[in-house]
């Protein structure tokens, strides 16, 4: 579903070596002098384009692999199945976890202790960091095993006779090919037996793959989940293939075409045992077609029932575009999914033909994500940029094609990558066409081949526009007002935006192998980079961290500016703002106050500034939202006053028959004819019947009507508006035109709104109800 690249098939040389579980005895004389193994599992990150390890305060994603590892291991713990041994098992992290090497290489020191470092998961990206640190730890004398999708995709698809695996088998670091269940003991014996194999390889028949129907269940491990913004989020597979052959895809050549399952009894105790142990009730079902599952209606049935009993689960997952069983999308729903992460690619027919995705038809898209909307679903895309036929001008085109008609939710945009394992990648290959050889940048946030029709800058600059473009403030607040009817969905999408826009927008990441908040370890450096002396790398640390503080403050800011204009609201209070913008809609059309903005707002920066002084505070009145009859006079009485003001603009200011002269009479004329279709009374009436029915002080502080739309909304803008003025005063050295009192209210109220705004957002975050409760 993803788009991770993955090559095909030259034939893997010999031999191809398997473990010893065969054998009747596992573990033979020599194993006894140890009493402890010791298996320290390691997902590694990857390296940032300046050489620093990618490691953050905090995490987002959990690994699946580390979990999956633990649950295979602590099951041999169970079962005995290594004798008498101690087993212990430690995971990191590396996106969310430094790597503690000094602590590992005292462990690996005790006499009766076997230990071995696991380099799991590893993708392509990553290879270049779990190569490094495989290394290190051979310095010590300690045994490494590596696996995950690049080792896998490339034996499967190019043999062992690559330059990285090679370098592996050099530092006598064992390669892991394909799926350890039912194979994972084994190896442990061949550890603790001292004969361990350079190449474990299980993949290399893809229809007779490992049944994973009764496999041990993944654990998750609470220490590792400690280093994550969300200690309630769990990542777990129920199925793994897919039985669609798209080019670009690694999944299908590592994990097969036919989908193998864990039953739906199995799915509930470990949704059952994680909820009681861990208290985790959000999941990523890593599956990459949980759509195409033989056993999806009895795994949402099984679901169904674990909420009836009151575990409130919620999840999301992985489902392609082509048509679903009858009552997918009900049952999804009815089982607690929230979200689906959909493969959609391109909205170009042509790319889609051309990358073997003939299930994805473009005319369809918007009524599958309506069909998801219906239930309350919200929609991920999966979008590919540097397809054949793409160009950075019709990329623009697509994207916005994406934004306004299919209206997808969440978007991941993705660079075509090629990655070991998948066709495309196989097929560069025999056609000897260029690749960046530096794995580290198969992060989809490089252009790593040759476009037909980009420049490597053209490809980057469309790719990282469609970023701008989707999570811009404009279609953000699109996307969040079609669900300000659902509290649950809308903070959900809310929170998934600023992950998003922090990855993607300030830390320069792809959102899914990124946290919040930047970590860099000066002494951990790829090789090729110079260490920096100590004052040096505060001195770039400071200015980093200093940079991204302005970033952060600009955008939570502009967050606030979102959530002022979608935040979700009672029926109360939607009421009540309908009829406030009826009235406040009449009046202004009567006052063609519209009229009165625009024929100000083109000539006043044309306007000296003690000019402006004069009318600026009416353009913030004709911005103010009228609540109560108090509200209405009090604007009136304000507004009446215009006409003095404009004739003494007349008098000091306009002379001649110049242009000045002109727009002060047309606007004089304007407020002249408007005045006299007022209804004050009528009005006023109107007003009255308002009393006691006032909305939150939110609103009463934030809310403004703009008079070109005719609606009433909440934002920041005044906010804007007066320090933009300040700073211009100031800088510009017009000390008599700051106003002390009216800057401290505004301090005030910006620091009034920060609070409100980070409390229902922390709220949200550590909100656990279901749907069915908030609504």
């Amino acid at each position: 579903m993803t788009p991770s690249g993955r090559s095909a098939a030259l034939a893997i040389k010999e031999p191809m070596h398997q473990c010893a579980e065969s054998q009747q005895t596992l573990l033979l004389p020599q194993a006894n002098k140890y009493r402890t193994l010791r298996i320290v599992l390691v997902k590694p990150s990857q390296y940032d384009d300046d050489g620093y390890v990618t490691r953050f305060w905090k995490g987002v994603l959990p690994s699946n692999t580390l979990s999956v590892l633990r649950g295979l291991t602590e099951d041999i713990k169970e079962r005995r199945a290594l004798g008498d041994i101690a087993i212990q098992v430690d995971t990191f992290d590396e996106v969310a976890e430094k790597i503690p090497v000094a602590q590992i290489v005292k462990w690996s020191r005790h006499p009766s202790t076997k230990l071995v470092v696991c380099l799991v998961g590893v993708q392509t990206t990553q290879f270049p960091r779990a190569l490094a640190m495989g290394k290190q730890f051979r310095e010590y004398g300690i045994d490494v095993m590596i696996g995950g999708f690049h080792t896998s995709g490339t034996i499967n698809m190019l043999g062992d006779q690559g330059p990285d695996i090679q370098e592996l088998y050099r530092e006598s670091i064992v390669v892991v090919s394909g799926e350890v269940e039912g194979h994972w003991e084994g190896i442990l014996a061949d550890l603790l037996n001292g004969q361990l194999k350079p190449l474990y390889s299980f993949a290399q028949d893809l229809k007779n793959l490992v049944d994973i129907e009764k496999a041990p269940l993944p654990v998750i491990s609470p220490k590792t989940m400690k280093h994550f913004a969300r200690p309630n989020f769990g990542t777990v597979e129920t199925s793994r293939g897919c039985p669609f052959s798209c080019s670009f895809c690694t999944i299908i050549n590592v994990q097969g075409r036919m989908m193998r399952e864990r039953s739906p009894e199995a799915i509930t105790d470990l949704i059952r045992r994680n909820f009681s142990e861990r208290g985790i009730n959000f999941y990523f079902f890593t599956d990459d077609n949980f759509a195409r599952k033989k056993w999806w209606r009895e795994t949402f049935e099984s679901i169904i029932r674990l909420r009836e009993e009151g575990i409130k689960i919620t999840f999301m997952m992985q489902v392609d575009l082509a048509h679903k069983p009858q009552d997918f999308v009900r049952l999804a729903a009815e089982a607690g999914c929230t979200q689906v992460f959909v493969g959609m690619e391109s909205v170009n027919p042509d790319n889609l033909k051309a990358q073997g995705k003939g299930q994805n038809k473009v005319d369809e898209y918007q009524a599958i994500i309506r069909e998801w909307h219906d239930v309350a679903v919200a929609v991920h895309v999966a979008y590919i940029i540097g397809l054949p036929f793409d160009t950075k001008a019709q990329v623009a085109l697509d994207i916005q094609y994406l934004i306004d008609e299919i209206q997808a939710d969440q978007v991941s945009f993705f660079m075509l990558t090629p990655m070991p394992g998948a066709q495309d990648h196989l097929e560069m290959i025999e056609r000897g066409e260029w690749m960046d050889p530096d794995f580290n940048k198969r992060d989809s946030f490089h252009p790593t081949t040759r476009h037909p029709h980009m420049t490597a800058e053209e490809w980057t600059s469309a790719y990282e526009a469609a970023w701008k473009s989707f999570y811009g403030k404009e279609n953000l607040t699109k996307v969040l007002s079609r669900w300000s009817h659902d509290p649950y969905t809308y903070w959900n999408l809310f929170n998934l935006y600023v992950w998003y826009k922090n990855a993607a927008l300030i830390e320069k990441q792809h959102p899914m192998v990124a946290g919040f908040f930047r970590l860099k370890d000066r002494l951990t450096r790829r090789s090729g980079f110079s260490i920096d002396p100590l004052p040096v790398h505060l001195w770039k640390r400071t200015k980093e961290i200093c940079r991204l503080f302005v970033a952060w403050a600009r955008f939570v800011k502009e967050m606030e500016e979102i959530w002022l204009q979608t935040r979700p609201r009672s029926e109360r209070e939607r009421q009540f703002f309908d009829e406030v913008q009826r009235i406040q809609g009449e009046i202004w059309q009567t006052l063609k106050i519209a009229e009165w903005q625009k024929a100000y707002s083109d000539v006043k920066t044309a306007m000296p500034a003690k000019a402006r002084a004069l009318l600026d505070p009416f353009e913030e009145l004709s911005s103010k939202l009228l609540l109560s009859r108090n509200d209405l006079n009090a604007f009136l009485k304000k507004w009446g006053s215009l006409q003095a003001k404009i004739q003494t603009l007349q008098r000091g200011w306009a002379w001649g028959d110049g242009p000045a002269k002109k727009w002060l009479e047309q606007i004089q004329a304007l407020h002249r004819d408007a005045w006299q279709g007022m209804k004050v009374h009528e009005w006023q009436a109107v007003y009255s019947g308002f009393k006691g029915r006032l909305p939150s002080r939110l609103d009463l502080r934030y809310a403004r009507f703009d008079a070109l739309s005719n609606r009433m909304v909440c934002s920041r803008q005044d906010l804007n508006t007066f320090q933009t003025r300040t700073r211009g005063r100031l800088s510009g050295m017009r000390f008599w035109n700051f106003q002390p009192f009216r800057f401290a209210g505004t301090f005030f109220k910006e620091f009034l709104l920060i609070i409100t705004f980070a409390r229902s957002v922390f709220a949200s975050f550590r909100s656990e109800l279901p749907r069915a409760i908030q609504q």
